[in-house]
């Protein structure tokens, strides 16, 4: 997969999440100032998810000089791996998740 358009569906599933949350993660971080729990484990949440991306290999590498040479970094087979999972999954919790709220809303 071309590294331009595993960007693009990276984004795709940060903004995904993001409209299943309820909105930005700046907006999550000042309601969970403001004592809401759910915003306070989404931000939580956002913490642990960067630090398994780093820990894991998952988050991009930046570009970097090796022996006089430029190593050209970007994002690893596992990192693309999980660009794809996690578009899966979000979509499939926005389809299945519709329905309940439809109902719930008549």
């Amino acid at each position: 997969m071309n590294s331009i358009l595993c960007g693009v569906l990276a984004r795709c599933v940060v903004g995904l999440a993001f409209a299943l949350a309820g909105g930005c993660p700046g907006r999550q971080l000042f309601l969970s100032g403001e004592g809401d729990g759910d915003a306070a484990i989404f931000v939580l949440g956002m913490i642990t998810g960067a630090a398994f991306a780093h820990n894991w290999g998952l988050a991009g590498s930046p570009d970097k000089v090796v022996e006089g040479a430029v190593q050209v970094g970007g994002l690893s087979t596992a990192g693309m791996v999980a660009v794809v999972l996690g578009l899966v999954v979000c979509s499939l919790i926005g389809l299945t998740m519709r329905q309940a709220f439809a109902k719930a809303e008549v």
